[in-house]
């Protein structure tokens, strides 16, 4: 077992236990002997190995912490001492991946991180800066730590700016400072430390996922919003097909400010479901969360497991393999009950015709779908019937399919090419002088009058 020792901030801060295990250690290592703490081996007269030698190899933070792990796993009786706990240090939480740890805290620090009330989260800025994506709970505290040039709070800076804001107050060592200043200060070095307190939700500029989920909890509490806390998964369903045409409204238009809120809105309707889900015992965001990770894991699997796909078709199939495997597909007729049956009927038909494609019922040519068509067509003409009206529907999205044509999109350009142009029409109050065939070639775009 490797002992960590927690040295604190300042040289007084070790504990006895901590001075102990120093002592009966084979070999001392210490990360950094250029700190304040590096004072109790000098006054001691202890024998201590320092790791500073890495820091000036090492070609990042985490090239370093592993060789510093490797170090200690080859020692039968070592012991490692670090600023701050001993909890919160990069290479022990690696070293307690590889072997058992006995960590020892400092006086000043040991509680606080033990405690498990404390909402926090401690990260170093090599680490924030190089996770895409990165968020954290704001509720609670972050601690940045490892702030030791311009060009790293530079990049600090950036993120806390996404999650914050630029004007959001923070704590820069002992000094409170906006986020557009973090790379304005005048020095920065191994003690730089950023801490972002816990910040209420009315005084937020930028809120995240955690943020949405608190107001819809406090709309449906007992003291919220009388609309909000009166609805079902009945009442709203609607809103969440509304919603999704309106964000592929504002797709189609390339707003992207539409775009921003229309997918806000698309994730509000999730997060109603799943707060109304959790207030009738039924379920929760984290189970609606761990589906949708699970799901894409699994069917990933040229991703997180170990299937090739060298390019699009592959990836592809490789996906549908797996939703087979998962979905317990065991015939294509499986495949077609599972089509949701709430669909419009034209996104239904072309999901039916994929799976037609995958039994090998498809044509080879756009001719071969043109003469089908034609078939149907002329089954029309002799018999105007709900049927043969089905069958000339479905024809027609098989030749478009054919041609490499989406049925949804083609149909809607037309329509909205029509609406566009009789717009003008009205507006240039041509209606009247003009005769059917006119204006349907009008709105067909046909002429440029």
């Amino acid at each position: 077992m490797i002992k960590v020792v927690g040295l604190g901030c300042k040289e007084d801060q070790i504990t006895l236990a901590g001075a102990k295990a120093i002592q009966s250690a084979s070999k001392v290592y210490i990360k950094t002997a250029l700190t304040e703490t590096y004072k109790y081996f000098q006054d001691n007269n202890i024998d201590v190995i320092s790791f500073d030698y890495v820091y000036e190899k090492a070609e990042d933070f985490a090239n370093l912490d592993q060789e510093i792990v490797e170090t200690l796993l080859k020692e039968e009786n070592a012991c490692l001492c670090v600023n701050g706990s001993g909890f919160e240090d990069r290479a022990v939480i690696e070293l307690q991946k590889r072997t058992k740890v006995e960590i020892i805290p400092s006086v000043s620090l040991g509680a606080l991180y033990e405690s498990p009330a404390l909402n926090k989260t401690r990260i170093s800025a090599y680490e924030l800066t190089t996770q895409k994506g990165f968020n954290y709970d704001t509720r609670g505290t972050l601690i940045i730590v490892d702030i030791d040039n311009e060009y790293i709070a530079s990049d600090v800076k950036l993120v806390l700016s996404n999650i914050l804001g630029d004007d959001q107050d923070i704590r820069f060592n002992d000094r409170i400072i906006k986020v557009y200043e973090i790379d304005r200060q005048k020095e920065y070095n191994y003690k730089t430390t950023i801490i972002v307190d816990p910040i209420e939700l009315t005084k937020k500029q930028r809120f995240n996922f955690m943020d949405l989920y608190q107001i819809m909890v406090i709309l449906r509490s007992e003291n919220g919003c009388e609309w909000d806390k009166a609805q079902t998964h009945e009442s709203i369903r609607a809103n969440i097909i509304e919603e999704a045409y309106e964000l592929v409204e504002a797709i189609n238009n390339q707003d992207i400010d539409n775009m921003i809120e229309e997918s806000g809105d698309l994730m509000l309707q999730s997060i109603f479901h799943c707060i109304i889900g959790e207030d009738l015992g039924e379920y929760n965001a984290e189970d609606a969360l761990s589906a949708v990770c699970s799901k894409l894991i699994f069917r990933h699997p040229h991703i997180f497991g170990d299937i090739k796909a060298n390019n699009v078709e592959e990836a592809l199939a490789s996906w549908d393999a797996a939703k087979a495997k998962e979905k317990h597909y065991t015939s294509l007729s499986s495949k077609m009950d599972s089509i949701t049956k709430a669909l419009p009927a034209l996104i239904k038909a072309n999901k039916l015709l994929s799976v037609l494609k995958k039994a090998n019922v498809k044509f080879e040519s756009s001719d071969e779908a043109l003469q089908y068509f034609q078939e149907k067509l002329d089954a029309f003409k002799s018999d105007c019937e709900e049927n043969e009206a089905g069958d000339l529907l479905l024809a027609t999205i098989w030749l478009l399919k054919t041609n490499n044509l989406d049925p949804e999109i083609v149909l809607d350009k037309t329509t909205s090419k029509i609406i566009n142009n009789f717009k003008e029409l009205e507006s240039k109050d041509k209606l009247n002088s003009l005769s059917k065939e006119e204006i349907l070639n009008q709105l067909e775009g046909t002429n440029e009058d």
